[in-house]
């Protein structure tokens, strides 16, 4: 079950239902109760039996912290509770998910020494949202041990906050602070709330099926032949642009009708993206794009190892760590430990050079970096979407040679045209930030809304799973 399935829509309102009849003060418990059920269907709809992997992580993670008030802060008691909380976390994640490739890449290692080993080649479905639940649990018995927030006292509220269906499979990533606090408040419904849920749900609908579908047609037809030899060096290197825009879209989208659904439903989830390719430096890149992701990373990571708190050497070597395991985070592939390293050493190096402030920086310097800063970040796209590390070579050696020949026509109107939303997406943000000018007000919000929905009957896509649906 995705959320561009019939059978989504029918859950949803079922669950939309169940809030509109039940009073939200004599029956709460009911209607939390109801979401749980939904979230577990939701949830086991593809693969049952991983519903198991779910309940064991949180009721390890709910014990572990239950226990953790009772023993002194730091204490080994204490540490061992994190520890195994993590254990089991991080196990759960690095079974399913690299295995095989850690398998594989000891059996190279081996042969290079004269040695040959067969291990099992599991090639399991991988859980959904594994990736994005782990990292929600993680930070909650943290936060705990840190004494940043206490533990909950009903396995009930746990269980919500970890399998709350809009944000479950893939993001945005929740901190328990965020989400736990909104469960005892009272949810009456309300005319502004359902319409802008609505409209949040549109906009995603739109983004997923309408922009990114077309534009993953499109790049799935040209990307295999992108780095040959007979390429057109100037479809390459459009085919990895409507890529960059079509993983936003596909991944704003989803998470613009998680938000939408959560809303209506009488759940708040932080935004995740705010026009990431305004950037003007990798640090601001990371402050716009999966900005849940940045922030985990940075308080549960990048904090820890130490920060900026140390010598610069350190400092560098803590950005370049943090990336390399967000990239890994990613995926099971070298191409995502690519990615990692490509943003690792440009933070770094923004750095050194002094650029990661651009406020007092005169108008030419920081219009030139924009586009160094958005240069790279297509390039690690690029490896972020090929099969391999080679392939991603073959089409930074395709556009650095070229040639550059012109586009076919109809296929460069048919590029421009799905571009065109998330760049007057882009360009709306712009005016906004550096004018403070209001946001639309409810009949614009109304008008595009309309136009939106009428755009996502008529031209969706194929549809697509949902990009991070596999991480």
């Amino acid at each position: 079950m995705s959320f561009v399935s019939y059978s989504f829509g029918l859950l949803f309102l079922a669950i939309f239902f169940v809030r509109m009849a039940l009073d939200p003060v004599r029956h709460k418990g009911a209607y939390l109760a109801a979401v749980i059920v939904a979230s577990f269907v939701f949830y086991a709809w593809l693969v049952p039996a991983y519903v198991l992997v779910l309940l064991t992580t949180s009721g390890v993670d709910y014990l572990a912290a239950a226990r953790m008030p009772a023993l002194a802060p730091g204490s080994g008691g204490r540490k061992a509770l994190l520890v195994v909380s993590l254990a089991v976390n991080l196990g759960m994640l690095a079974f399913f998910k690299y295995f095989d490739f850690a398998a594989g890449n000891v059996v190279a290692l081996l042969q290079t020494f004269g040695l040959r080993l067969s291990p099992p080649h599991l090639e399991l479905a991988l859980p959904l949202g594994i990736s994005f639940y782990t990292f929600e649990s993680m930070s909650y018995t943290i936060d705990v041990y840190r004494d940043r927030i206490q533990p909950v006292r009903r396995l009930r509220d746990y269980v919500l906050f970890i399998g709350f269906f809009p944000h479950l499979v893939a993001g945005p990533i929740v901190r328990a602070r965020d989400f736990l606090y909104q469960i005892e408040r009272t949810r009456r419904p309300r005319l502004r709330v359902v319409t802008y849920g609505a409209y949040l749900m549109i906009r995603g609908f739109f983004l997923k099926l309408v922009v990114a579908d077309n534009l993953a047609t499109i790049v799935d037809a040209h990307w295999p032949r992108a780095g040959a030899e007979n390429a057109n060096a100037s479809l390459t290197l459009a085919i990895a642009v409507m890529f960059g825009l079509q993983i936003l879209c596909d991944f704003d989208g989803y998470t613009s009708i998680a938000r939408g659904a959560a809303y209506i439903l009488g759940f708040r989830l932080p935004v995740n993206f705010r026009a990431p390719y305004l950037a003007g430096t990798f640090r601001s890149f990371w402050q716009r794009w999966h900005i849940t992701l940045s922030r985990w990373l940075r308080d549960y990571l990048y904090v820890p190892l130490g920060g900026n708190r140390g010598s610069r050497l350190r400092t560098y070597a803590n950005l370049l760590t943090v990336m390399l395991l967000g990239g890994l985070w990613h995926g099971a592939n070298y191409t995502f430990l690519a990615w990692g390293a490509l943003h690792g050493f440009a933070l770094a190096g923004e750095r050194l050079l002094g650029l990661d402030d651009q406020r007092t920086r005169p108008r030419a310097v920081r219009i030139a970096w924009l586009l160094v800063v958005q240069a790279v970040v297509l390039v690690g796209w690029i490896f972020f979407r090929s099969a391999s590390v080679d392939g991603a070579l073959g089409i930074l050696r395709k556009l650095v040679a070229g040639p550059y020949r012109p586009i076919e026509p109809l296929l460069l109107l048919q590029m421009s045209l799905f571009a065109l939303p998330p760049i007057a997406g882009h360009v709306t943000a712009w005016v906004q930030e550096r004018y403070g000018v209001r946001d639309r007000s409810l009949v614009g919000r109304g008008l595009l809304a309309a136009t939106m929905l009428y755009a996502t009957c008529v031209a969706s896509g194929r549809n697509n799973a949902f990009i991070y649906f596999q991480f």
